[in-house]
């Protein structure tokens, strides 16, 4: 069963893809940081809705997350994407 940590990882991935989908100047790469937002916020949605939470209860992005994202904006998002990849890595898995 998902917890609450999971959901949270997932928002926080579909927060940031969303971020760098934003500010990608190259189109397709842009539509593919937007699907994996989409992708990962559906996977919020199923861990939430496993858990028995209302849709309501859905996290905000983390204070992580914003800082991440304030990082990127900062010194450039490579280190964003690189952290998003690190994640993807270390939440393979049955949840």
């Amino acid at each position: 069963m998902p917890n609450l940590k999971s959901i949270q990882t997932e928002i926080d991935a579909a927060y940031l893809y969303g971020r760098l989908a934003e500010i990608e100047e190259d189109k397709e790469v842009a539509t593919i940081f937007k699907q994996m937002s989409e992708i990962e916020m559906g996977h919020a949605s199923a861990f939430l809705e496993k858990s028995g939470l209302a849709p309501e209860q859905m996290p905000s992005p983390s204070f992580r997350a914003k800082t991440l994202n304030k990082i990127g904006k900062v010194f450039g998002y490579d280190y964003v994407l690189g952290t998003l990849m690190d994640t993807e890595k270390h939440c393979q898995g049955p949840w």
